[in-house]
């Protein structure tokens, strides 16, 4: 199935028809080149909500940031500084398969769900980006779409919960960090 989405993402060149999907987004008062370092380098279990799922799920501990995600098996598929970074991963019924990112885009043999996750960011104002991050998830056939959907079904509410705080803390750093800027900035004026 095909669905609407911002324009010109990376995410709709790798997952653009997908069978399951999430969307968060948030305001964050800073420009893009401030926020996008943060995202690259975040420790998402300085969030206890966080920290906490990711240890009741059994994800090792190398994936607190997008670093670990991918020495863990997620693939970079591509990013945009300051714009765009996505990652991507390949099910299969023996786990997590590794693909370059040409594979992944044209990856269309049965027993397969790949998903795609991102960080976009949208410039509003001179001072002001919307970071939004989604997943997408294509099942390559019919089993596996039944299977992922039961999975869905139950991971689904705490992935968005882990999504929202995510983003929260992204704002809470990246603005945290722009005032520090700027009481520098200040101090040394004086």
């Amino acid at each position: 199935m095909q669905r609407e989405s911002e324009p010109s993402m990376l995410i709709d060149q790798y997952v653009k028809d997908y069978h399951f999907s999430e969307r968060h987004t948030i305001r964050i008062t800073q420009p893009a080149e401030k926020i996008y370092p943060v995202i690259k380098t975040i420790d998402f279990t300085e969030s206890p909500t966080i920290k906490m799922l990711f240890t009741a799920r059994g994800l090792p501990q190398r994936m607190r940031n997008l670093k670990g995600f991918i020495e863990s098996g997620f693939v970079l598929l591509e990013e945009n500084r300051n714009e765009e970074i996505l990652i991507g991963f390949i099910i299969h019924r023996d786990g997590i398969v590794q693909m370059s990112p040409p594979a992944f885009k044209t990856l269309q043999v049965k027993g397969y769900a790949k998903g795609a996750w991102n960080f976009h960011l949208t410039r509003i104002a001179p001072d002001t980006t919307l970071l939004s991050t989604q997943t997408r998830v294509f099942c390559t056939d019919t089993r596996m779409r039944l299977l992922f959907g039961l999975y869905w079904l139950i991971i689904s509410p705490f992935s968005g919960l882990i999504r929202i705080k995510m983003l929260r803390l992204i704002k809470h750093k990246a603005e945290r960090e722009g005032r520090r800027s700027q009481f520098k900035s200040a101090k040394s004026v004086l």
